[in-house]
């Protein structure tokens, strides 16, 4: 005897999870230094040196003094030829006044007064080996350093950080079911 039988067939459904996973990325940008050299400075000034030479007596020496010195000069000179007469003619009125001692003092003044030498007026200087003065004065200099440097002015940034999360995506691989039959000839119908 054919007994009719009821099948039953069930299914689960099945799920499927896709995964990305999560990632991030840090960047760290360099630090910037900022640095400026300053230039040490060196200042130099120097005062020229001098070279004074003096010739007056070295011309003056050769009979070409200056006009102011050769006025000064004759001045002097004139000066003392004019004392040196002066006297000599006092000398000469005393010797006449004492015309009782005798002789020919008139004569005798008359022939010195023809014969004797003349003072001269000298213009030239005295001569000698030191007559050009040289004076010799040195320069200076003068020197300021300014001293020069680095200087640092850092800059550090934030490190950058990027989160980019990751992703789950569930998706169904097969539905859940239930299926039922009967096997066997006596039924009618199939639920």
């Amino acid at each position: 005897m054919n007994i009719p039988r009821i099948q039953i067939q069930q299914g689960f459904s099945r799920l499927g999870i896709e995964t990305t996973k999560g990632r991030h990325s840090i960047e760290q940008p360099r630090p910037s230094l900022n640095m400026k050299q300053h230039r040490g400075v060196l200042e130099m000034e120097q005062t020229m040196p001098g070279l004074e030479i003096d010739s007056r007596k070295a011309w003056s020496a050769l009979g070409k003094p200056r006009f102011e010195e050769m006025t000064d000069r004759i001045a002097q000179s004139s000066l003392q030829i004019s004392m040196h007469n002066i006297a000599e003619i006092a000398r000469n009125g005393d010797r006449m006044m004492a015309f009782q001692e005798g002789g020919n003092v008139f004569a005798e003044i008359a022939r010195d007064n023809v014969f004797k030498d003349r003072p001269r007026v000298e213009l030239s200087g005295e001569p000698g080996y030191d007559n050009v003065d040289i004076t010799f004065i040195p320069g200076q200099a003068h020197i300021t350093y300014r001293l020069g440097g680095v200087t640092f002015n850092p800059e550090t940034y934030k490190p950058v950080i990027d989160y980019y999360p990751g992703k789950v995506n569930p998706y169904l691989i097969q539905k859940n079911f239930i299926f039922m039959s009967a096997a066997g000839k006596q039924l009618d119908a199939v639920v």
